[in-house]
């Protein structure tokens, strides 16, 4: 007669058993959230990257809206510095215009450069241009 348990020990304690031992799992776990958190990495610095090309786009606007400002203006601008509050998208900006004499009369050098108001030292754009009579 043979005994009933021989069977189930021949499947269990077969060297070709099925499945996955608990050290490949684990394995294969770390191996995945290596992955996930290199993967969450990328898409904060390209949000972040973003943000930073959104802002510069905005002030680079803004800097050639307020060179174009003082260009139409009837007459030459006149040699000064001042700065200029104003708004894109929601986003509150400052300008830094300085205009400057030429060696021609009939000409002035207009610079604009443009910051966020709430981080005026770090400028995000720069316009130059000139203005005539």
């Amino acid at each position: 007669m043979k005994n009933s348990a021989e069977p189930l020990c021949q499947t269990r304690c077969s060297p070709k058993r099925r499945g996955f031992s608990l050290i490949e799992v684990l394995v294969a776990l770390t191996i995945l959230a290596v992955g996930l958190i290199a993967a969450s990495r990328a898409a904060v610095v390209a949000t972040a990257d973003q943000t930073n090309l959104r802002d510069r786009t905005l002030a680079r606007w803004g800097a050639h809206n307020i060179l174009a400002e003082i260009r139409l203006q009837p007459g030459m601008a006149s040699p000064a510095k001042y700065n200029k509050a104003f708004t894109q998208a929601g986003i509150d900006f400052i300008a830094a215009t300085t205009v400057t004499a030429t060696p021609s009369p009939i000409f002035t050098r207009v610079e604009v450069r443009v910051a966020r108001a709430d981080n005026p030292g770090y400028q995000l754009a720069e316009a130059v241009g000139f203005s005539t009579r």
